[in-house]
């Protein structure tokens, strides 16, 4: 476990002085230093103690649990509510006041302006006293100002700084509780639900507490600027508020009308990105099966559909966004028609003042209340979440008993428990039995048999119904999957104890890891990635074995830790480890390899959770018991049922096929010779995912834009933003003109008397009503239809990159992980669907206006534009200055995210380990470690976008007071509309200049996601499906194979996989191949498959390999690979994706593989959806479908990577020997990791790190004591190694002199028997 840094910055805050904090200069240096390189994470300061995560949790979980003893007492349900409020309600009662003093400060600033506009209005040159009461109101709305730009800041800050604390506080909750749920919880809830607790729920913390103040201060505002108003212009003010309250349920019905959307949408989201996933996962079979276009249509056909829902949610989204646009001008509209009607006078004052009034409140009313009420409820639906998660049940924490008289013992007795109450048939029952130190007792059983659930049993996991477990002493649990967490190597076998390095060294030997280390770069110091990444499968199990050994427990309990690797290790790992090195101690081994037990001091026999039989190996020898049958099922049905309930079956995938299925696709890591080199760095070679430094190319918008509609229309759309932003500021000018010709009017009238001349009423409105009705056109239109140019673009760019994925080599996706290419097609594709065409809208709307009023300002005051000029250098520089630094901020946030989850969900999966070693504080600390480096960040990005709005906010009001006072000092020169129109626009920029700047930086951010996908579409590509030159339709007759002097690497760069392989497959022939890990065997079938291309040529039956187009060279080769795959969709789907066969073809090839039965008990029979990744059939079931598979498609070529190390022996013999029966006919090569399957072949090739090293038949090889075949059966142990030369001599005896009849005692299946004549005269070709 990696400490998380110690030695911090402190953080500056703490001693920053009051003018400091209100500016944030404390963070200067900060920005100084990202201004000159980039931001690590050293240079982030260190959390403020009262920000701690430990602190703030264990403050929260002490209110917590008060309240749940509380409801206990009441017989009430407790309320997380109530804890919340509890612990913070003072220090955020206090932010309220802040929100009262803004909020009132913005309604009285619109008065001081309407003083203003007053002494324009009734302009006299002569009156000194006038002016100077003037400048008073022109100081006053200065200071306003100000006040606003920082006032607002520091709240906001403050506000968001409690969000933090309460989510940081309910994280800590969260994870504490994670660690202890019981079992029966587990099955309640899952990993992915947890870490979404974690990732989103309480995110809506961070969000609630900015709003939630304005739950009281909205309605507050409206009813005091409801009053000025009212004093203002009368009661045709009614009239302007009676749309805002029209407006509002408006925005709800739209709101509600995009949440049912957007679940719809994010249905088909889901869909599309499992489906993805599962083409991404399965590429290899994909493309070996040349299956791409059926999942192509697929994925469109979801994209599709998706795409619709996103159109109409876009559409949605776009008028809520114009009717923000629009509001405000059919306010005024609706407010001054009346007031007009009702025969007043416009003035200029009464019309700004009611503008900036309008303004004030639409922004509450429309933005902030609503957002309030639904962020509340958001929040109030995670809170109920995250409180039914806090109160499922716990483990009961018991202490670990010592062990009685000093000695260790495990003693269960008549134990009956239930993994799930609602099944009838227990788990486990009846199992009595007892382990005493030095003793071996060894558990077998087949598959669902209770195994696992056993030793869980013993670990406490499993609660027992009846009976009793008694356990003394220090327990260390080997679990079937192997754990490990990301950290050092040496970090995951210490385990928190302290490194002792003869003992150390002790264990890393008896557990076989010696040489794997020395060939990793930085030996034991190694850093796994998250699960593992780094290391193979068998690596991975022997990590976790070495972590038992080193804690040196009394009890060892192990899941089958001889599964993930070869046989070689394994009896390494079973004399060393278990024998030597365990001997004193209590075992448990639960185990599928018989050739160990007969070291085993006891052995118990499990089938479907009950004991069948107890004894020692010489006992059961004696009663004749069949070891091999035991293991075997009455029918693959009963295990089906009995199993597929049980969370047993769910805790254990098989993923961890063996070591050599993790590694034979790439050179081995055993080798230790340079080629032992490459395998790491194939994959260390990756390149680090991309990320895109500094700015947006202007190429990226170019080809964004382009994909979405032509040039043409992109012009027009330009245009209409431009039109609907002049017909904006139009309006509010007609409305300015009109007062100032108003006012001319009264002024000829006091000085003539002569009353003849009043205004064409019915022209002026006339036009205002035009303008209006233009702006609302406009406004609507633009926004759909950027809408709808950028979802578009998005929906090509999407069709692009999939279509390029679906040609890019398989090396592609060996380099690149699932996740980095899942995430283009998530996360990026998600931003470009919903949030870049919003935040883009945003950000064009807002630049149009910002520039208007700098526009309408310089119109009317031209000389403006000098003090302008230096305001704008400097806010350019801001902006930059502050980019750099805050997307330095941005980035160390999400990298410092991850680790949050990660440590959850890596600890979810080591839930047992955790607890079996009592390690339960120390991931605790680890986490709130994890926590306090992401608050770090986040303290950060809070308080650096404040950094940066301040200063926005000030160069604004600096613009506001020389607007102000400038008029004043021009005065001769000004009607009062002018100057009303200039102040009021500029008044309006003080929250939304530095909106715009920071959605413009939001909008690059989310370009990069763009430019992520564009990357993707040009990749390279492999040959092409089909070329002119098609073979012949019934190719290949014959299945002849011939390699000649093939090389064949994954990547150019790469190593030679395969040297100089020469060899001829005759037709018909079954050939095996071996060869140890990473010796090239798979490489020889991506070579046939062409998954990469091979030097030197390859034959099929006369004609080259590499003439004929891809699809069609694969299309005639069948496959069964190493890794059973099924994709989601219906069993139909997954026979034939193109609907080649009937209903009947279908039926029997399941027939032959005996999975009709299964498949008829299905509610759908073949149209029944599988679950994900056919994750409800077992291993072998899958491995069942692979075969009808091959047996639908009738090739000449049977291609089968075995995959023989999950499935049982049963399974195993059935699919040998349909093989055998089928595809006599057929030439058949098999990769073998059993030699029993291959040793009737008729040739063996052996292989060696690349090289084909003999090539003959089994019985000639195993003739000659000096070949590698020998050495290999050699291994295998005597009676072993005799059996098969038995086997091998019967089949060579009976093919090349069948009429020798040997007389012994092994009888050979009949069926394995080949038509011998033709094989031996059939020559070269």
């Amino acid at each position: 476990m990696l400490p998380v840094h110690t030695e911090v910055k402190p953080n500056p805050l703490q001693d920053a002085n009051l003018c400091s904090r209100l500016f944030f200069c404390w963070l200067n240096p900060l920005f100084k230093t990202g201004h000159k390189r980039r931001l690590e994470e050293d240079d982030m300061f260190s959390v403020l103690p009262e920000d701690r995560s430990k602190h703030l949790g264990e403050e929260l979980q002490g209110y917590w649990d008060k309240e749940v003893l509380r409801a206990k007492k009441d017989a009430r349900k407790p309320s997380l509510t109530k804890a919340i409020i509890k612990c913070y309600w003072k220090s955020y009662l206090l932010l309220g006041i802040f929100t009262l003093i803004e909020e009132s400060t913005r309604v009285v600033q619109p008065i001081f302006l309407g003083k203003i506009i007053e002494y324009f209005e009734k302009y006299d040159p002569d009156d000194s006293v006038a002016l100077h009461t003037a400048y008073g109101y022109a100081a006053l709305l200065s200071v306003c100002t100000l006040f606003l730009a920082i006032l607002h800041h520091l709240y906001f800050y403050h506000v968001q700084c409690a969000g933090m604390k309460l989510r940081v506080a309910m994280c800590h909750m969260i994870y504490r509780k994670a660690l202890r749920l019981s079992n029966t919880a587990m099955g309640k809830t899952t990993t992915g639900q947890i870490v979404n607790l974690l990732s989103n729920d309480v995110n809506k913390f961070d969000q609630v507490t900015i709003f939630l103040h304005f739950l009281w201060a909205g309605p507050l505002q409206a009813i005091a600027v409801t009053v000025l108003l009212w004093m203002e212009i009368g009661i045709s003010c009614l009239a302007g508020m009676a749309v805002l309250v029209i407006l509002l349920p408006l925005q709800s019905c739209i709101g509600k009308l995009f949440s049912s959307l957007r679940s719809k949408t994010a249905a088909f989201t889901d869909a599309r990105i499992r489906t993805m996933n599962e083409v991404i996962t399965g590429m290899r079979i994909i493309k070996m099966y040349a299956w791409e276009t059926s999942f192509a249509d697929l994925i469109t056909s979801l994209r599709k559909k998706e795409i619709s829902k996103i159109l109409g949610s876009s559409y949605l989204r776009g008028m809520n966004m114009a009717s923000f646009f629009i509001a405000n001008k059919v306010i005024l509209f609706v407010t001054f028609t009346t007031y007009v009607l009702l025969d007043n006078e416009i003035t200029a004052s009464h019309v700004f003042v009611a503008m900036t009034l309008y303004g004030a409140v639409r922004l509450t009313v429309t933005l902030f209340f609503p957002s309030a009420i639904e962020k509340v409820s958001e929040t109030v639906i995670s809170i109920r979440r995250i409180k039914n998660f806090l109160l499922l049940d716990e483990l009961p924490q018991h202490k670990a008993q010592e062990p009685c008289d000093g000695k260790a013992i495990v003693h269960v007795q008549d134990f009956t428990a239930f993994w799930d109450k609602a099944l009838d048939t227990p788990t486990l029952q009846g199992l009595s039995f007892t382990a005493r130190p030095g003793e071996l007792l060894t558990v077998v059983g087949p598959v669902g048999a209770g195994k696992s659930s056993l030793l869980s049993a013993v670990l406490g996991e499993l609660p027992p119904t009846s009976g009793l477990v008694s356990v003394h002493g220090r327990i260390a649990y080997v679990s079937q999957q192997p754990w490990v967490f990301s950290g050092t190597v040496r970090s995951n076998i210490l385990f928190g104890k302290k490194y002792e390095k003869e003992r150390y060294e002790k264990v890393i030997k008896a557990c076989a890891l010696k040489k794997d280390l020395q060939l990793l770069e930085d030996g034991d110091l190694t850093v796994i990635g998250d699960r593992g990444a780094t290391l193979s499968g068998g690596q991975k199990a022997r990590v976790n074995l070495a972590r038992a050994v080193y804690q040196d427990a009394d009890i060892y309990l192990l899941d089958d830790p001889l599964s993930a690797v070869d046989a070689e290790v394994g009896k390494h790992l079973f004399q060393l480890c278990i024998c030597q090195t365990l001997h004193e101690k209590v075992t448990i081994l639960v185990t599928h390899q018989l050739q160990f037990l007969k070291a085993a001091s006891h052995i118990l026999i499990l089938k479907d959770g009950q004991m069948v039989q107890k004894g020692t190996y010489t006992e059961f020898l004696k009663s004749g018991v069949d070891f091999g049958s035991l293991l075997k099922k009455e029918s693959e049905e009963a295990e089906h049922s009995s199993a597929s309930g049980t969370p047993t079956l769910r805790k254990r995938t098989f993923s961890e096929s063996s070591i050599w299925s993790q590694q034979s696709s790439r050179p081995s890591l055993k080798d230790g010779a340079p080629e032992g080199q490459d395998t790491e760095n194939a994959q260390a070679a990756q390149p680090e995912e991309s990320r895109s430094e500094g700015k947006v190319g202007f190429k990226a918008y170019k080809n964004y834009f382009t994909a979405g509609a032509s040039w043409f229309f992109i012009i027009f759309l330009i245009l209409l933003n431009m039109a609907a932003q002049v017909f904006y500021v139009l309006q509010d000018w007609w409305l300015s003109y009109w007062a100032n010709k108003q006012g001319a009017l009264n002024t000829t009238k006091n000085g003539n008397g002569n009353v003849t001349e009043t205004l064409d009423l019915n022209w002026y409105l006339g036009i205002y009503a035009g303008l209006t009705a233009i702006t609302v056109l406009f406004g609507i239109a633009r926004s759909l239809l950027v809408f709808y140019v950028l979802v578009n673009a998005s929906q090509t760019l999407h069709n692009r990159m999939f279509e390029s994925i679906l040609k890019a080599p398989v090396l592609f996706f060996d380099r690149n992980p699932i996740g980095r290419i899942l995430n283009r097609f998530s996360k990026d594709i998600g931003h470009m669907d919903d949030l870049l065409p919003l935040t883009f809208l945003d950000f064009i709307q807002m630049l149009l206006l910002v520039v208007s009023v700098i526009a309408v300002a310089a119109a009317v005051i031209p000389w403006i534009i000098i003090p302008l000029v230096p305001l704008a250098i400097i806010f350019l520089f801001l902006r930059r200055y502050f980019l750099e630094t805050s997307r330095d901020v941005k980035r160390l946030e999400s990298t410092t995210r991850s680790p949050v989850f990660s440590h959850l969900s890596s600890s979810l999966q080591g839930l047992w380990t955790i607890r079996s070693y009592r390690a339960e504080e120390r991931f605790q600390e680890l986490f709130d470690a994890h926590q306090d480096l992401h608050s770090e960040a986040w303290f950060l990005f809070l308080t650096t976008s404040r950094w940066f709005a301040v200063r926005l906010d000030a160069i604004c009001a600096i613009f506001v007071i020389v607007v102000a006072f400038g008029s004043l000092i021009l005065a001769k020169t000004l009607d009062a509309g002018q100057v009303g129109l200039a102040l009021s626009y500029a008044l309006t920029l003080m929250g939304m200049f530095q909106w715009s700047v920071r959605q413009s930086a939001e909008v690059e951010n989310m370009m990069i996601s763009v430019e992520r996908v564009i990357e993707y579409t040009d990749l390279e590509k492999e040959a092409p499906w089909e070329y002119q030159k098609r073979p012949p339709p019934g190719w290949p007759h014959e299945g002849v194979i011939v390699f000649d002097n093939m090389n064949f690497t994954y990547s150019l760069d790469g190593p030679l996989v395969l040297k100089h392989l020469t060899a001829l497959i005759k037709s018909r022939e079954k050939v095996g191949i071996v060869g140890r890990t990473g010796a090239g065997k798979s490489s020889l079938i991506s070579a046939l498959f062409r998954l990469s291309e091979p030097e030197g040529k390859i034959w099929i039956d006369k004609i080259l390999t590499t003439e004929i187009g891809l699809h069609d060279l694969r299309k005639k080769m069948s496959i069964i690979p190493q890794e059973p795959v099924l994709f989601t969709g219906t069993m139909r789907k997954n026979l034939d994706p193109f609907n080649e066969h009937t209903d009947e073809e279908l039926w029997n090839a399941l027939e032959e593989v005996q999975l009709k039965e299964a498949i008829e008990d299905l509610p759908g029979k073949m149209d029944t959806e599988l679950a994900e990744s056919g994750s409800n059939f077992s291993v072998g079931q899958r491995q069942l479908v692979c075969l009808a598979r091959a047996i639908l498609k009738k090739n000449r070529i049977l291609i089968i990577d075995e995959a023989t190390a999950n499935v049982d022996p049963r399974t195993d013999e059935l699919i040998q020997q349909k093989i055998r029966e089928k595809f006599a006919q057929c030439t058949v090569l098999t990769i073998a990791h059993r030699l029993n399957t291959i040793i009737d072949s008729d040739k063996i090739m052996v292989l060696d790190s690349g090289r084909l090293k003999e090539y003959d038949e089994p019985y000639v090889l195993l003739q000659n004591p000096e070949s590698l075949f020998y050495k290999m059966v050699q291994q295998l142990g005597k009676g072993e190694a005799a059996a098969l030369t038995e086997t091998a001599k019967q089949v060579y005896f009976r093919r090349n002199y069948p009429d020798i009849t040997l007389t012994s005692p092994v009888v050979m299946n009949p069926s394995n028997g080949q038509p011998s004549a033709l094989t031996i005269f059939e020559t070269a070709l």
